[in-house]
């Protein structure tokens, strides 16, 4: 598995009222960048544009608020085929604060809550919290930087790599990171790093539908070095060598071990850092091995990228894709490879009247579970789940405090062994903030 191979996309670049791969990539800083940075936390504001609030400011300290209640309708929020309708309100915080002195010295932290009730289906109800401290400290010519980020999630049944289940599975997630850049004379630079993830699934009376999640949870440990070399100014060469070691916590009594050992080797290339036009790449090969030799060997090529053109100063045009291994989140121990690819729209009509519009498709394929694993509950047969969504919005920002804004999506999804289902949706949010 591959952890933090998001080039800076946003968050919710694959997590699009449907399915994502059950990795946190997009939570953390990517590859090729130190952890603690504020420039690659999501969870922080960025002010660049005239109606982006400008939060409040004590001395080197700025602290960020806002909140937005939304209400919608949603075809089906069971994510499953004949899923029931049913109305949408969604209230969402955030609280953040960052400190900075000199150019780079810096420490900050977030906390932020994400609320979806559902009137005709309460069984659906869910609550999303993510809180994030971190910093980075520059010795004049070096820096070193650490990150901590907690996760309180769920899962649905349309989650690449997720339990085909009729109700969200909570789990939580504790991510450490560090790193340390060391900056020579002249123009390469090394960035060593490691990181630990902690996947714990929360306890839910078990059924023979529903078994206890004990059995998924696990502890990622993961190191790895960039080499970075400057072209010029705005142009810079990768190399990137990983290691990640899978360990879970709870083994299971009639099945071998699936703790496993992954590497990977990735060269990439950034260029267009201050351009209209920016292109960043990284591309490589990835394995992992299981202790247990009863599970076999998985190979793949890894490529990950992202194209951001700026035709005006008021439009920009972005295409990723993404192609890798993934750490199996539900029964099948194998793993799968997943491909996906996005292409968004951004346009100010006028400087506080914003469109949007996106498309994209996600495609996991998961191997079958060696056949000694029948009738236990890590059986898997070979398998294939795809998702294809659309969507549009439109944003009306009356001030640096309030905005208003309209979104609908359309996805076809499908959970493993089913046909696929159509899902729309359509929400109005009013946010304010600080």
């Amino acid at each position: 598995m591959v952890i933090g191979l998001s080039l800076t996309a946003p968050a919710q670049f694959f997590l699009a009222h449907g399915a994502f791969a059950q990795v946190i990539d997009t939570y953390f800083p990517a590859i090729g960048s130190g952890a603690g940075d504020l420039e690659q936390e999501p969870a922080q504001i960025r002010a660049t544009e005239a109606y982006t609030p400008l939060g409040k400011r004590i001395g080197p300290l700025r602290i960020d608020a806002d909140a937005s209640e939304a209400e919608g309708y949603d075809t089906n929020v069971d994510r499953l085929v004949g899923g029931h309708s049913s109305a949408v309100v969604s209230t969402q915080a955030n609280l953040s604060a960052v400190a900075r002195w000199g150019q780079r010295d810096q420490v900050h932290g977030a906390i932020g809550v994400d609320d979806t009730r559902y009137p005709s289906r309460s069984i659906q109800n869910r609550t999303n919290w993510t809180a994030n401290l971190g910093g980075v400290h520059d010795f004049g010519h070096d820096t070193i930087g650490a990150a901590y980020t907690h996760l309180s999630l769920v899962q649905t049944p349309t989650d690449l790599g997720a339990l085909v289940l009729g109700r969200p599975v909570p789990y939580q997630v504790d991510d450490i990171r560090a790193s340390y850049t060391a900056t020579t004379h002249g123009r390469l630079s090394f960035i060593p790093q490691g990181g630990i993830q902690r996947y714990h699934f929360d306890y839910f009376t078990p059924s023979a539908l529903q078994p206890t999640q004990s059995y998924r949870d696990r502890v990622l440990i993961s190191q790895g070095v960039t080499a970075q070399y400057e072209l010029r100014q705005d142009s810079h060469i990768l190399l990137v060598l990983q290691g990640t070691e899978i360990r879970y916590q709870n083994q299971l009594d009639n099945a071998p071990s699936r703790d496993s050992n992954g590497a990977a080797i990735l060269a990439g290339y950034d260029f267009g850092q201050r351009g209209p036009l920016r292109f960043r790449a990284l591309v490589g090969y990835q394995t992992r091995r299981y202790r247990a030799g009863a599970y076999s060997v998985i190979n793949s090529p890894i490529a990950e990228g992202e194209l951001s053109w700026l035709p005006t100063r008021l439009t920009t045009v972005t295409a990723s894709v993404r192609h890798g291994i993934e750490d199996s989140a539900f029964e099948n121990v194998v793993g799968y490879t997943f491909t996906g690819a996005r292409i968004g729209v951004r346009h100010a009509y006028q400087r506080n009247i914003i469109f949007s519009a996106y498309g994209q498709i996600q495609k996991a394929n998961y191997p079958a579970a060696p056949s000694f694993l029948e009738n236990t509950t890590l059986y898997q047969a070979r398998n294939n789940q795809t998702f294809y969504g659309v969507g549009a919005g439109a944003e009306w920002r009356i001030n640096r405090h309030m905005s208003l804004s309209a979104n609908y999506d359309f996805s076809s999804q499908n959970t493993v062994g089913s046909g696929s289902f159509p899902v729309n949706t359509v929400m109005v949010r009013l946010h304010l903030a600080l």
